[in-house]
């Protein structure tokens, strides 16, 4: 194999730990110990200039709870003052140890100007900012452990963040921007399937490979051959479901509650359905959230009658 080629496969094994790695954090405190998401402080406006959304170091791109010496930091990496850079985002995080943001600056700030590999992780900053921070902790772990061990074959990791808003048509535009940067290797994320989904034609058209760490829609199974997710689809989920349901639970009846306007919704709602009659049971109703007259107590009354 030869060295070009022997980087593109380390290339494609990082994206996909670091898909892991940040997915895995998110899925453990988010799936299985959910949180109150916290309010956003960050213009979320489609008409927020893509560019601004996008940073390697030079701009906060979540205000909350930001020291000055982070403050300082940041500036100095956009004046490419990377000695006091690497200072400032090093008291910083003296201060909040587990801030992924500064951590991801102050690897980047060590690298300075010299030969990097260059990603980029797109997460929904700005409305979803505890399922970001928990992908961008997973991603700063593993650019850290990788460039104090010497990087890949002797070249270090810089990582770009974007804040995609999990919206599809920002997420366009951001994956528009990142293919047309020669420097951008690869991408993390997006977050939502949905958004995978939008951003995934144009990763496909400008061939930038993109994985993302939580996206469970089987649609994306075959999708691309430059967009890839890290984990089980929908179609495991609903299995497991269907199955813990009729073995361990007994219940062999079903209503279904679900959103046909969100693309994870209307999967995982397709999966289970099937995954219900595969193992012996039936799903008797299906009830769309997203319906103008719905009414959540008529319809837990109809399933309740129905035996559901």
């Amino acid at each position: 194999m030869s060295q070009k080629n022997e980087t593109k496969v380390l290339l494609l094994s990082l994206l996909v730990t670091l898909g892991l790695v940040g997915g895995g954090l998110w899925l453990f405190k988010e799936q299985i110990f959910p949180q109150n998401q916290s309010g956003n402080n960050l213009p979320t406006t489609d008409n927020q200039s893509i560019s601004e959304r996008i940073s390697f170091g030079e701009k906060i791109l979540i205000t909350s709870e930001v020291s000055p010496a982070k403050k300082e930091g940041v500036q100095a990496l956009a004046d490419q003052n990377y000695a006091q850079a690497i200072a400032s985002l090093e008291k910083s995080l003296k201060q909040q140890r587990n801030d992924p943001q500064a951590l991801i600056y102050l690897n980047n700030a060590r690298i300075g100007s010299a030969k990097s590999y260059t990603i980029v992780a797109s997460v929904p900053l700005g409305t979803d900012p505890n399922s970001a921070l928990e992908i961008l902790r997973g991603i700063a772990q593993a650019q850290n452990a990788l460039n104090t061990s010497g990087g890949i074959n002797g070249v270090p990791l810089k990582v770009g963040i974007a804040n995609d808003d999990d919206n599809p048509q920002i997420s366009q535009q951001i994956a528009a921007n990142l293919v047309k940067n020669p420097d951008v290797l690869g991408v993390v994320g997006p977050n939502a399937s949905d958004t995978t989904l939008a951003a995934g034609d144009i990763y496909n058209t400008g061939k930038l490979v993109a994985i993302s760490p939580t996206s469970t829609s089987v649609k994306i199974t075959n999708f691309s051959p430059y967009v890839f997710r890290t984990v089980p689809s929908d179609f495991m989920a609903a299995r497991s479901l269907a199955n813990y349901m009729v073995k361990n639970l007994q219940k062999t009846q079903a209503a279904v509650f679900f959103n046909s306007q969100s693309n994870y919704s209307q999967s995982l709602k397709t999966e289970f359905v099937s995954s219900v009659s595969l193992e012996g049971g039936q799903v008797l109703s299906e009830f769309d959230l997203s319906q103008a007259n719905f009414s959540a107590a008529k319809s837990l009354q109809q399933a309740t009658e129905q035996g559901a």
